[in-house]
């Protein structure tokens, strides 16, 4: 079977592209014959290339940011970037096509009119993958493209095919945790960039909690902040570093005052976009996780990995993956006094933490191996393709592209009757739910 694998972006710093790596790795180790597709040249590709795996470099744009003018100029150019990985497809004879996330709705129209499979990877609820479409469509239209444009959907986490399954039929979606390749992350721990401590200032000993994610709503590095702020005062001598880019530049800005305000300049840094992560979590204490939802959490495993402690806010798709008190400590979600207090045990405790990480990195090698991921991804391409019929999807394609090209001849009807693009904002967000509530 040739599988083709279509990046979301391409660097590795967001935890879909990197899941995706260690699948078309694992899956090519089990003698897979796999391709990619990516954004740009960057992270994704320089590792394409120690893997010697073919692809393409296509500047497709995807979902280009979380604002609906954003989302609005990536839907009117869909059609023509369906044309160019549809041509990739029949090109090379790709058998299936891999969609990392919910938003490569061109690549779902390409594998659907070449004939191709096509299976979606959710990586978050329903209700928030949808948010990018939720200026253009209603849930039902965004629930109808999964079900029709592909063959299958897999869902990170039971948290998230539940979610699922209120808008799709049970046997359209599995439920496929993310793999964690250890040998490769152990390799790059090893790779630091430099000292941590000696990169801020801290004296060798110095305890660290670390943070790892987007700066975002969903990450809440506020509470983290907070969480600091409960400690410093009684244990003077632990930091707290956070690493990840300003997905939300208005949060960033935010945390950097919340940090002065609070008078933690000397005691929580905020480190930016790492290409380092393994390194960072290699040279932490504790990893500490306040996020208020994951589809499933990779940075959490990945600390578990490397045997460090983890400390998080018990959320839907987390709580899954981390048994309390065994191989990792929960507390209640936005209860950041017990995030402290269990913070503060770990940093205590010393056989507490090494039980505690040795733990995590069994659970992690026996339920999240990377053979096991891409073992399960095979068996789950597989069975789409032997219940998939050629073209069977076909129309819906065509369906979605009429729709699209409504919206690019719109868009430029609005371009040549405004000059501000908040007025042709306004008059699209009225007219495009209408667009998409056409009957097929």
């Amino acid at each position: 079977m040739k599988i083709l694998h279509v990046f979301h972006y391409s660097n590795l710093m967001n935890g879909v592209d990197r899941t995706t790596l260690t699948l078309l790795r694992a899956l090519r180790k089990q003698g897979a014959e796999v391709f990619a597709m990516v954004p740009q040249v960057g992270d994704v590709t320089a590792a394409l290339d120690e893997l010697d795996v073919t692809y393409r470099v296509a500047n497709l744009g995807c979902c280009t940011g979380p604002t609906q003018l954003a989302e609005l100029a990536y839907l009117s150019r869909a059609a023509m970037r369906s044309a160019v990985i549809e041509d990739w497809i029949r090109q090379e004879r790709i058998d299936l096509v891999h969609l990392n996330t919910g938003h490569l709705l061109d690549a779902a129209i390409a594998a659907a009119r070449a004939g191709a499979s096509a299976v979606w990877h959710i990586h978050a609820p329903f209700e928030e993958d949808y948010r990018r479409y939720a200026g253009f469509m209603p849930p039902e239209a965004y629930a109808w493209m999964l079900e029709e444009l592909g063959s299958h959907v897999i869902a990170v986490s039971d948290d998230v095919r539940a979610s699922l399954l209120n808008r799709l039929p049970a046997h359209k979606v599995s439920t496929l945790y993310n793999g964690i390749d250890i040998e490769d992350l152990e390799q790059r721990a090893l790779k630091a960039e430099g000292s941590l401590r000696e990169d801020l200032g801290l004296a060798p000993d110095t305890p660290i909690v670390l943070g790892i994610g987007r700066i975002s709503a969903q990450k809440d590095f506020a509470s983290f902040v907070r969480v600091a702020s409960r400690m410093v005062a009684s244990h003077p001598n632990v930091c707290f570093a956070i690493a990840g880019p300003a997905e939300d530049k208005a949060l960033a800005d935010a945390l950097q005052e919340q940090v002065v305000e609070l008078g933690l300049s000397r005691r929580v840094f905020l480190l930016g976009a790492r290409s380092d992560a393994p390194a960072l979590l290699a040279q932490s204490d504790v990893f500490l996780s306040t996020a208020i939802f994951e589809g499933h959490p990779l940075t959490s495993l990945e600390a578990m990995s490397l045997q460090k402690p983890v400390v998080a806010m018990d959320c839907v798709g987390l709580r899954e993956c981390i048994q309390s008190e065994v191989d990792g400590l929960l507390v209640p979600l936005g209860d950041e006094e017990a995030c402290a207090t269990a913070v503060v045990r770990v940093l205590a405790d010393k056989a507490l933490a090494e039980n505690l990480g040795t733990r995590g990195r069994q659970s992690v090698a026996e339920r999240y191996s990377a053979a096991a991921y891409a073992s399960g991804f095979l068996k789950i391409a597989q069975r789409a393709r032997a219940d998939d019929r050629p073209g069977r999807n076909a129309p819906a394609a065509s369906f979605t592209l009429g729709l699209l090209k409504e919206i690019r001849e719109a868009h430029e009807r609005l371009i040549k009757s405004t000059n501000t693009s908040q007025s042709m904002g306004t008059r699209l967000r009225a007219r495009l739910p209408a667009i998409f509530n056409k009957t097929r």
